[in-house]
């Protein structure tokens, strides 16, 4: 929501173009892009995935939802094998909604996810051992 750009996307609830940010440490600056995960803006999606060199896949842990981005033809699949294609070396997934009903932090729910992912992701390219992290 921070980077959404404008107040139709914060009204909607959907990220439509890249939103940008930045932060810098004492010998680093970082760059934030914040790229559209809806179906609809997958083009705007591939242009903010051109530019990273490390990405953060959000998926939800939440019942249905977890199934439905990764079922065939879903968004995680596509986000994730875009990520690659478009030159992403490392990539964090962030397994979101841990505190929904359907999933009460559980530590199962959480295992699910990450172990029907990580087989799609090294067929994607992506290496386990260092360019995959998982994160609750």
């Amino acid at each position: 929501w921070a980077l959404d750009t404008n107040q139709e996307e914060r009204d909607k609830g959907k990220t439509v173009e890249v939103g940008r940010a930045y932060f810098e440490t004492k010998n680093k600056h970082f760059t934030l892009l914040d790229a559209p995960g809806h179906r609809g803006f997958v083009p705007n999606m591939i242009g903010g995935a051109c530019q990273a060199d490390l990405s953060v896949l959000v998926i939800s842990a939440r019942k249905g939802e977890f199934e439905t981005g990764f079922e065939r033809g879903g968004q995680t699949r596509e986000h994730a094998m875009l990520a690659k294609t478009a030159g992403v070396k490392h990539m964090v997934v962030l397994i979101n909604k841990m505190d929904d009903p359907t999933v009460e932090w559980s530590e199962s729910r959480y295992t699910e996810c990450c172990d029907k992912l990580l087989p799609y992701l090294k067929k994607c390219g992506f290496n386990p051992k260092n360019e995959i992290y998982f994160m609750p």
